[in-house]
């Protein structure tokens, strides 16, 4: 339990580098140097793939988007923030989806408690989407027009590396 708990937070720090991608379709970037304690490229990580830093404090992405030390603060702020509903969030959702497993397992479980339990799941998941979305929106809304832009040109940039040169998957565009 302990792992898809840490996998959820880890999948909510990468999303955090989709700022100002989201909007735009834009792919999350990579990072190659690990930051407090956290794996920084495809030497490992959690179980849904290697963690990334917080692109708001990489100094290179900083000097790249002319980044003020007022908005790199700010944007901490709004993970900081975010981030603790959203782990209690995605512990609530992991502790449902064992039930909801337990429940699928189980001989002498009605297909209305199985929903109860499915929509209660699928609510949290909402939730967590939900409390992602609006805090990728404040931080993007703390970049300039141009900063947005630069760090979707980043981004693309670095998902062309991580990539290797292969061609988008489907469902991808190189954007």
């Amino acid at each position: 339990m302990r792992r898809v708990i840490a996998g959820v937070l880890a999948m909510l720090l990468v999303a955090t580098v989709a700022v100002a991608g989201q909007a735009r379709g834009g792919t999350q970037p990579t990072q190659n140097q690990p930051r407090d304690g956290q794996r920084g490229d495809s030497r490992g990580g959690s179980p849904q793939g290697p963690q990334r830093s917080k692109w708001w404090q990489d100094e290179k992405i900083k000097a790249e988007l002319r980044l003020a030390p007022e908005q790199s603060a700010r944007i901490e702020e709004i993970f900081r923030v975010s981030f603790v509903t959203m782990k209690d969030v995605a512990e609530d959702l992991t502790r449902r989806e064992e039930q909801l497993s337990n429940l699928i397992s189980g001989n002498d479980v009605t297909e209305a408690q199985l929903v109860r339990q499915a929509d209660q799941v699928e609510a949290l998941r909402g939730t967590l989407g939900k409390a992602r979305t609006l805090m990728l929106f404040r931080m993007r809304r703390v970049l300039s027009a141009e900063q947005r832009s630069k760090l979707v040109e980043i981004q693309k940039a670095q998902e062309r590396e991580r990539r290797g040169g292969r061609p988008p998957q489907d469902g991808q565009t190189d954007r």
